[in-house]
């Protein structure tokens, strides 16, 4: 009786990635990190498995987390004195398609990557009309969309080759690690890794709302899409501040 050794991932964190650029780290403006002393102890867990920048981006949500440029930029400033060395952590935004976007758009009072990048969501359940209309709306702005983990969007999996029309129109896409791992379910890990298998995904982020995740976040290094991801060279998160 032959015995196979399952081959050993190449690779143990995320050092390789290097940036994450999807996470909830400032503290009491969404469902993320509570106090600055949640804040950092994410952010050391992060550190921890190879993160050497950040850039966080709480929810801005109308009537949920109605946060603004003001509001976030002052929470930031919280951990200005209090990250751990060789670590840096910037500001931007998750970006609901709603009226307060809509709104903060036209005000120019919105925080983009660099590139000009902005991360967008919306409805996991049904798609927006005008979905269309408003990412050609943002293009003609002068702005790069990136879609946030379009892999837990329930009604783009019946409907596969929406993934690509969304590549043809310019949409970066931005997987979240833990999909990898099946956190989210085994349906949305298969499209996950389908999107990979595809070279689709763009940017890897960890999505990050409390210390529990960072356990998820363990097992990522060694899943097949993780190590496809990596080797393929098409990841851009290194790029942003290139």
């Amino acid at each position: 009786m032959f015995f196979f050794k399952r081959k050993r991932s190449a690779y143990s964190d995320f050092s390789e990635v290097g940036l994450d650029m999807h996470s909830h780290l400032v503290p009491g403006v969404d469902d993320g990190a509570q106090d600055v002393a949640d804040s950092i102890q994410i952010i050391s867990g992060l550190k921890a498995l190879g993160f050497r920048h950040l850039i966080t981006t709480p929810h801005t949500l109308q009537g949920v987390h109605p946060n603004t440029m003001e509001s976030l930029s002052t929470a930031h400033a919280l951990l200005a004195d209090r990250l751990p060395e060789d670590i840096v952590v910037n500001l931007s935004s998750e970006y609901y398609l709603d009226e307060q976007f809509d709104e903060q758009l036209s005000a120019k009072a919105v925080m983009p990557m660099p590139g000009n990048r902005l991360l967008i969501e919306f409805s996991q359940i049904s798609r927006p009309l005008d979905l269309e209309e408003k990412i050609f709306d943002l293009g003609i702005k002068g702005y790069q969309v990136i879609l946030a983990h379009p892999e837990r969007f329930l009604f783009f999996h019946r409907q596969f080759d929406y993934y690509r029309r969304l590549k043809e129109m310019g949409v970066e896409l931005q997987l979240n690690a833990m999909s990898l791992t099946g956190h989210y379910g085994k349906h949305i890990k298969s499209i996950a890794d389908k999107l990979v298998e595809k070279d689709m995904i763009d940017f890897i982020g960890t999505d990050i709302h409390h210390v529990r995740h960072l356990d998820v976040l363990k097992q990522v290094p060694a899943t097949k899409s993780f190590e496809r991801l990596l080797a393929s060279g098409l990841l851009k998160n290194k790029h942003l501040f290139s």
